[in-house]
């Protein structure tokens, strides 16, 4: 990889990480409940092999989707997915679509119940600051957005790390018996494979936050960091979650549960004000997405991108959308169906990324892009 500046770091290697780490933490991630149900169901070993996995998966794919739209110079998820699958590419925008409305209507109501558990702040208070944050940051654009995604993951790193050393330094006993005592559980592997394939169903949609990538080896650090920064949270709540093995794993939030153990007020406070900030990242980058795909529509029709009020007024229709027909069970029963979803994914992106687009990558040079031809 040739040498970095360190704006050009923060543009390729840090962007990157920040955009993947903030879309995927939101909502159920932040809670800890898909940490306990995906990693550390396996025990304290097995649940560390299962994080391995995913550092591995996140990076992989990342690295693959990367490379293959530096190549191109393809940046929204439908040019992106017309590469690897031609006129199927509709059927990943249907599948995302309907994945988009679960997203958004779980961390909806995660925006409305996150302060008013903790502080009594009324419901739709934290539903308006959502839906203030997610329009402002999307008609401001992606500069800010990606920006404003690094301060939240320096923030969320500082915490996760407080938070880590002090359930160290208060139950590492605990911790350490865990790790010594209690044996690995289940499949690792299939777990940390389930998990990776259900959250990285998201990469295409943030292909923006790669286009400084200029070389394949800029592509590779910055695959990895992203996929070792949306898997440290994962880490650190798995390692704390240890400190009262296995009675963690039954509690409804278990990250919750775990600080209010630490009995530190102030660390409860800190989290949940990050916690709130990552889950207007996570709506206002995925809706991100939604722009980018816009705009390249838009350049192809009438050779202009959309203005910033299109981009607000598609951010705040979405997420108005999303949380009606919340209201009226339509998302909970596409949420039921989330598994499948998943193994969707599967067939219109992961298939033919490890297979269309490793071989694009393969036959076409190392050095800079080309138009793709």
């Amino acid at each position: 990889m040739t040498s970095l500046t360190s704006t050009r770091f923060f543009r390729v290697v840090v962007i990157p990480a920040a955009v993947f780490q903030s879309v995927i933490f939101g909502g159920a991630y932040g809670t800890g409940r898909e940490i306990a149900e995906f990693i550390s169901v396996f025990g304290p070993n097995g649940g560390l092999l299962a994080v391995l996995v995913l550092v591995l998966g996140f990076g992989l794919t990342n690295f693959l989707s990367f490379e293959l739209a530096r190549i191109y110079r393809t940046y929204d998820y439908r040019g992106f997915l017309r590469l690897l699958t031609g006129r199927a590419w509709i059927t990943f925008e249907f599948l995302f679509l309907l994945a988009l409305l679960v997203v958004l209507a779980v961390n909806g109501s995660a925006a409305a119940s996150v302060l008013n558990d903790q502080w009594g702040v009324p419901s739709l208070i934290g539903v308006g600051l959502l839906f203030a944050g997610t329009v402002a940051l999307n008609y401001f654009g992606r500069t800010l957005l990606q920006e404003s995604m690094a301060v939240c993951m320096v923030a969320l790193s500082a915490v996760l790390l407080i938070f880590c050393v002090l359930t160290f330094v208060q139950y590492h006993e605990s911790i350490a018996t865990a790790f010594r005592d209690a044996p690995s559980r289940g499949n690792w592997l299939v777990g940390g494979l389930q998990y990776a394939l259900y959250t990285v169903a998201v990469i295409p949609a943030l292909l923006y936050s790669a286009r400084d990538i200029n070389t394949r080896g800029e592509a590779f650090v910055s695959a990895f960091t992203a996929g070792a920064f949306g898997a440290l949270p994962a880490l650190v709540f798995h390692l704390t979650f240890m400190a009262a093995y296995p009675e963690s794993l039954d509690q409804a939030l278990p990250t919750y549960w775990m600080i209010g153990k630490l009995d530190r007020p102030w660390l409860m406070y800190v989290y949940i004000v990050v916690l709130f900030a990552m889950i207007i990242q996570t709506v206002a980058g995925l809706l991100q997405g939604v722009n980018e795909r816009l705009d390249a529509w838009s350049m192809e029709r009438r050779g202009s991108r959309c203005g910033p009020r299109t981009h607000a007024l598609v951010a705040g229709g979405a997420l108005t959308a999303s949380m009606a027909l919340a209201s009226f069970g339509i998302a909970d029963l596409v949420a039921k169906g989330y598994g499948n979803l998943a193994w969707g994914f599967l067939v219109v992106y992961m298939i033919p990324l490890l297979t269309v687009g490793v071989y694009k990558i393969w036959r076409r040079p190392i050095g800079p892009p080309g138009n793709g031809s």
